[in-house]
């Protein structure tokens, strides 16, 4: 019983192994491909900012304007959400 719990474990550890191995290959392709194409982020494009805050921006600061569909329906929902918290 012992040995097939060994096993499993073992298992277990191949496949997480394994996983990290794609993940890590995979990133080094990325990385590579960026460098290859020149790739810069974009200024709009902040890694370092949160996703969802609940802080309320003061009026001086300006909302970004946003193009596209997409952009127009996000500015939209949090105009929405802005006037619901604001009362």
């Amino acid at each position: 019983m012992a040995g097939v719990v060994v096993l499993i474990v073992l298992l277990g550890i191949a496949f997480a192994a394994g996983y990290f191995t794609r993940d890590h290959i995979s990133n080094k392709r990325r990385a590579e491909a960026r460098r290859w194409r020149e790739y810069t982020e974009p200024d709009w494009l902040n890694a370092n900012a949160p996703a969802n805050t609940n802080e309320i921006t003061s009026a001086i600061t300006a909302v970004p304007v946003v193009n596209g569909e997409l952009g127009q329906m996000l500015n939209r929902w949090e105009t929405r959400a802005r006037a619901r918290r604001a009362g």
